[in-house]
């Protein structure tokens, strides 16, 4: 493993967990909203905030969650595509 590719495998690390962790509570939301008839007076999940308040259910299960979800995986697909050698790395690729 050469040097230059340690800070990508420490994102991966980083940027895979906080991904299945968030995938983990949105799939458990589903499964709770579901059995409860997609009552949103029930919170259910981590805490979320949106513009430093914290989020209501609704906002959290169809807003908040889904955008952290379509990042994180956004990011860990490009950072493993990246160590595959499929998108290439360039530092300092100047002229």
């Amino acid at each position: 493993m050469s040097d230059e590719l340690t800070p990508l495998w420490i994102g991966l690390c980083a940027v895979g967990g906080l991904c299945a962790y968030n995938w983990y509570w949105y799939i458990k939301s589903i499964i709770f909203y579901r059995e409860n008839g997609f009552d949103f007076s029930k919170d259910f999940g981590p805490e979320l905030y949106l513009g430093g308040i914290l989020a209501p259910p609704k906002a959290k299960f169809y807003f908040a969650m889904p955008f952290v979800l379509v990042v994180t995986s956004f990011l860990s697909i490009i950072i493993a595509l990246t160590l595959m050698g499929i998108v290439k790395v360039c530092y300092d690729c100047g002229p």
